[in-house]
């Protein structure tokens, strides 16, 4: 039996930044904010160095992943930012965590280069994560604490509701019926899902609903990376395929036609769908991974549909 992790006033929140850096001037942002969800925010003053596309050295983003980690009153691991550097710092984490899970269940916040966290996390303890705003975001006023994108986050973080509903998905393959589809929800930022591929922490979409986002990429680097994961088998046994948000594409238009062109290879046997709100926007509505979901249809003619995922709960 599942259990969900329920976060109460004086829990430990480890900040950590095991991607980019954000904005020094917001970390007493960051704590204030934790703080003002009345729990215990632990941020090191150091987290930030002189060092080229990383928050800091590889060893230091380790060396602070790791001891939140270990840390038994810590139930959330809230990272700062995206960016880039994540998928550096898991050899170390390879060596350095125990092959059971810690003892205290970690509830671990972040999306973009966070996926590489997300999917590894996923094949070392089978634990769900959190695909949802960082605190970089949140201290700047890029997702203010009252906007729907915060507030839906912190309902899932204490346990307000038991599921989250996404955006009405649309449906964009050319297959027949309106399937009810029910499965884990698997997948996240589509550069490190491909980047992935080959590893031991690799994406695994078999009798999975995989949902891929994106930022700042051209349409035609989208459809090779689609082409290349099509090639590796990275789609073969999913139960559908959700795109959320591609922002800041060269070309909308180009983008769409990739998509539609993914949905209509023959070699793509499940449905395929759109939705706007989860990614790298404006609105960014909290998505719990490696947790049940299912996509059921809201509107037969119109080919809509609505994605449903259950909040995060770990195995005992």
């Amino acid at each position: 039996m599942s259990v969900t992790p329920k976060i109460e006033p004086g829990d430990v929140v480890r900040i950590v930044a095991p991607a980019g850096k954000g904005n020094a001037a917001n970390i007493p942002l960051m704590r204030s904010y934790v703080q003002s969800l009345q729990l215990v925010p632990i941020l090191r003053d150091d987290v930030y160095a002189d060092v080229p596309f990383y928050s800091n050295t590889d060893e230091f983003r380790a060396e602070d992943f790791i001891a939140a980690m270990n840390d038994n009153d810590c139930k959330v691991i809230w990272c700062i930012r995206g960016g880039a550097g994540c998928i550096r710092i898991i050899k170390f984490l390879e060596e350095q965590l125990p092959p059971t899970p810690p003892p205290t269940p970690k509830i671990l916040i972040g999306y973009s280069d966070i996926t590489a966290l997300h999917l590894y996390f996923q094949y070392k303890y089978n634990w769900p994560t959190m695909h949802g705003a960082m605190l970089d975001a949140i201290a700047s006023g890029a997702y203010p604490p009252n906007s729907e994108t915060v507030q839906a986050l912190r309902a899932l973080l204490f346990n307000e509701t038991t599921q989250v509903c996404e955006p009405v998905l649309t449906r964009i393959d050319t297959g027949g019926g309106t399937p009810t589809i029910s499965g884990v929800v698997t997948g996240g930022n589509l550069t490190l899902v491909e980047t992935s591929i080959g590893t031991n922490w690799a994406v695994n979409a078999t009798g999975k609903i995989l949902f891929l986002e994106d930022v700042g990429e051209a349409a035609y680097s989208i459809e090779r990376s689609l082409d290349h994961m099509k090639q590796s088998g990275v789609f073969n046994g999913a139960l559908a395929v959700v795109f959320g948000d591609f922002t800041n594409p060269d070309d909308v238009n180009l983008m769409n036609l990739v998509f539609q062109r993914f949905a209509e290879d023959e070699t793509i046997t499940f449905p395929v769908f759109k939705l706007t709100g989860i990614g790298h926007g404006s609105v960014n509505i909290p998505l719990p991974m490696n947790s049940p979901g299912s996509i059921t249809v809201e509107n037969p003619v119109l080919q809509t549909y609505r994605l449903c995922v259950n909040n995060i709960s770990f195995q005992p």
